[in-house]
């Protein structure tokens, strides 16, 4: 008997659940064969390493020949030296025009509308995969099956945003050799809780400078670094930031978030470090910080800025010496933790201002990401939208081409939070199109922008009266929903619910004539 025949398995466009599928079945019939999963672009490059040279067999898996076919002519005829049969499977697309007689000469075509390509490698191989292909199947609705639906959904999202390979070959792997749910690996059950809990807020990266950001964040998560700050906009999704870079980091400990807005400042010491028994009037009991539960994970710290100065100094122990000491505590508790701060306030001029501490500060930016708004993002805002709309609007009702070209036209003073709130009211008003929606938030953006200009001239007329002047709690409690308006983007929907108050009654303060 001779040596089993190995092959390399090139997995490119189709989906994803067909391409492992397949990776499995070729498993189960070459158990020691190597698995590569090449986009359109690295497929010369991946056909052209030395290591290719090994295989007896490669098999291309929906990957499109029409991309750099060149390139691609030069990687098969090198391929086809080294005596290596190459096989392209499609479920559909013929053989582009373009390619030359030659190039046909090298390779062998399959291409069946009717097949999936998973369905080609198992007839190919002479191998039984019946419950394989049944994952395929979406009337197959099992426990089983909705498992696996479920981790090759994560293993993508892992692999669109982090570009690792392990996760691909372990799930083909573990799925040649049958294994159930119960006995999957820790690291496979962390990633699953990962997408469920961070899989709908991923970055759309088409245009240049998210592709570079989401560069940026893939070498950060992998390098030492222990604290990043955000900056941008109110709404830019500086938080999904902070979470791309715990998932990619690969952390074990937990996720925490925490709004330093959200807390009295006599409480967020011991919030953020925790207390023992006794050290205030109410704490009868001894309690973790933030940092402490955090140990191991990655603690985000949205509107660092609003962080009381005598909390920033011991802040500012922690990130130099990885210590926290609980408040009334003698001791002091180590903690590993990525520290991720996000502000869209000036961090500088506060510190100029002598709001922020200088240490601090220039502790916190040794890294720093700043994200764009999404005004700036060019077709990305498009495939952001189309994100948020298959979360929220029902099955099979996708967004047309008059819904994306209104919401391509607009700016989005509010970012992704704003695009978010009106296409979450359109699940709601059926009597309503989205671009009716969209011109209601763009007349509605501009009148209170309106009002923000005349309530800035406001300041400076109370600057010129007399010393001592008293002002009125009305006019306090609107100025103080219009700082909530700007520190919010002048987004009235975020801006009302940080407030506590319906969106009419934040518009009724921001309307109101200033005393």
């Amino acid at each position: 008997m001779g040596k089993p025949r190995k092959i390399l398995l090139l997995s490119g466009q189709g989906t994803l659940a067909d391409h492992l599928v397949a990776a499995a079945i070729a498993l189960r019939r070459f158990p020691g064969a190597e698995l590569g999963f090449a986009s359109m672009g690295l497929l010369p490059e991946k056909l052209r390493e030395e290591a290719v040279a090994q295989y007896d067999e490669i098999h291309l898996l929906g990957i499109g020949l029409e991309a750099n076919p060149t390139e691609l002519e030069n990687a098969f005829r090198t391929v086809h030296k080294r005596g290596a049969s190459i096989v392209w499977h499609s479920a559909g697309f013929e053989i582009p025009p373009q390619i030359s007689a030659e190039m046909r000469t090298m390779f062998e075509a399959r291409v069946d509308a009717g097949k999936c390509l998973a369905a080609w490698l198992a007839k190919d191989l002479g191998v039984e995969a019946e419950p394989l292909l049944a994952l395929l199947d979406d009337k197959v609705q099992t426990k089983a099956a909705q498992g696996w639906r479920k981790r090759i959904t994560a293993v993508g999202w892992n692999f669109s945003n982090a570009h690792d390979l392990v996760p691909l070959r372990n799930t083909a792997c573990d799925l040649a050799d049958g294994l159930p749910e119960a006995s999957w690996a820790e690291p496979v059950k962390t990633l699953i809780k990962h997408w469920e809990a961070f899989g709908t807020r991923e970055l759309q990266a088409s245009g240049p400078k998210m592709r570079r950001l989401l560069k940026d964040i893939r070498r950060i998560a992998r390098s030492s670094a222990r604290r990043v700050l955000v900056t941008g906009e109110s709404g830019v999704g500086k938080e999904t930031v902070a979470q791309q870079l715990h998932v990619q980091s690969g952390r074990r400990g937990p996720y925490i978030s925490f709004n330093c807005a959200t807390v009295a400042s006599s409480l967020i010491e011991s919030r953020l470090f925790g207390h023992v028994k006794g050290a205030f009037t109410d704490a009868k009991t001894a309690a973790p910080g933030l940092f402490q539960e955090a140990h191991g994970g990655t603690l985000f710290l949205d509107e660092i800025g609003e962080l009381p100065l005598e909390v920033q100094g011991v802040l500012l122990r922690v990130l130099q010496d990885g210590v926290v000491q609980p408040v009334g505590a003698a001791k002091e508790v180590r903690v590993d933790v990525l520290v991720v701060a996000a502000t869209n306030r000036d961090l500088r001029e506060m510190v100029n201002q002598r709001l922020f501490r200088e240490d601090l500060y220039w502790r916190l930016s040794v890294v720093q990401i700043l994200m764009p708004p999404l005004r700036e993002r060019g077709g990305d805002i498009a495939a952001t939208a189309q994100q948020i709309w298959a979360r929220l609007a029902p099955k099979g009702r996708p967004l047309t081409k008059d819904d994306l070209a209104a919401i391509e036209a607009y700016d989005w003073p509010g970012n992704v939070r704003e695009l978010s709130n009106v296409l979450e009211r359109a699940t709601f008003f059926d009597d309503r199109t989205i671009p009716e929606l969209v011109g209601e938030e763009r007349a509605e953006s501009a009148r209170l922008a309106a009002l923000s200009g005349a309530a800035d001239a406001a300041p400076r007329a109370r600057a010129a009266a007399p010393d001592g002047a008293d002002e009125t709690l009305a006019a306090a409690l609107r100025a103080h929903v219009r700082r909530v308006y700007e520190r919010h983007g002048r987004n009235l929907t975020a801006a009302a619910a940080a407030l506590g108050i319906t969106r009419t009654t934040a518009r009724n303060y921001l309307a109101a004539p200033s005393a």
